[in-house]
């Protein structure tokens, strides 16, 4: 069920239950690592954190009841397109794209698109993300495992399928930070003990995609200096990504992330993926 008032996928049923728990929105940013905390990376990328928490269909330089972006559907022989512009408060102003291919087996292709602006440079990730019921506990993948990976932090790892809860992909770090990525990944289930869930599949056009289901939003786990300050679960919280920057540069104090392990903003930036429901 697609919304025109509240700007995206307010509801997706599968065998008549309830998937997803809020709208699907364009995802930018990470919390932050202690390496990127030595290099201030919070405050060079900080305009794609407010990009992330404040992107409307709405256009907020006209008034608060500024007109909105109308999604723009498509009819399609075997498929329904809806497409949706959103608007991204940064320094020049910004806007992306996410769209919907509605498949008849209830599969629905997503994309996201964004043409670069120069000025805000490039960002901690390029995705999306989604909140499902906490019940959601499960993940199996097949990528790169078993623990944890990063574009530069990935050589160690190998591919296979792999399987773990969500709980477990929270790193247990005294100072909660960016954690519980995987590198690689072709698909990927995020289930609740009977089985139920979602599938995400990688679109072949991209390739392999970055997966990540924990129990927080980046946000929420930045927010907390100490793990018993992480607030209580309510949701699983995923985000399927084109890729993240690399975790940091060599040491804690000022390194910055390799050039080679930054995302390219030098030309338009496109990623699809595959949900389904379980």
């Amino acid at each position: 069920l697609f919304s025109v008032l509240n700007g995206g996928l307010v509801s997706y049923k599968y065998a008549g239950k309830e998937m997803i728990e809020a709208i699907p929105k364009p995802n930018f940013w990470r919390a932050p690592t202690d390496n990127d905390c030595g290099n201030l990376m919070g405050m060079r990328y900080g305009q794609w954190k407010i990009a992330s928490m404040y992107l409307s269909h709405k256009d907020f330089r006209k008034g608060p009841y500024g007109p909105s972006n109308i999604p723009e559907v498509e009819v399609n022989e075997k498929t329904v397109k809806v497409t949706y512009t959103y608007l991204m408060p940064t320094t020049p102003l910004s806007e992306c794209r996410l769209s919907y291919e509605v498949f008849g087996d209830g599969r629905v292709k997503t994309t996201l698109a964004y043409d670069p602006v120069k000025e805000l440079g490039d960002m901690p990730e390029f995705g999306v993300i989604f909140k499902f019921n906490a019940d959601y506990n499960r993940v199996e993948w097949y990528g790169l495992g078993e623990a944890e990976t990063y574009s530069d932090r990935k050589k160690g790892a190998k591919l296979g399928i792999y399987a773990n809860m969500v709980a477990d992909n929270i790193a247990r770090y005294m100072v909660p930070q960016e954690c519980g990525a995987k590198e690689e990944v072709r698909w990927a289930k995020v289930t609740d003990r009977k089985g139920r869930g979602m599938l995400f599949e990688m679109d072949e056009n991209n390739g392999p995609m970055m997966f990540s289901a924990l129990p927080y939003t980046p946000h929420e786990m930045e927010n907390a200096m100490h793990p018993y300050e992480l607030p209580e679960v309510h949701y699983t919280v995923v985000r399927v990504a084109k890729d993240q920057m690399g975790i940091g540069g060599d040491d804690s104090w000022g390194a910055r992330t390799h050039e080679e392990y930054l995302l390219k903003t030098d030309k338009k930036m496109e990623f699809s993926f595959v949900f389904k429901g379980l």
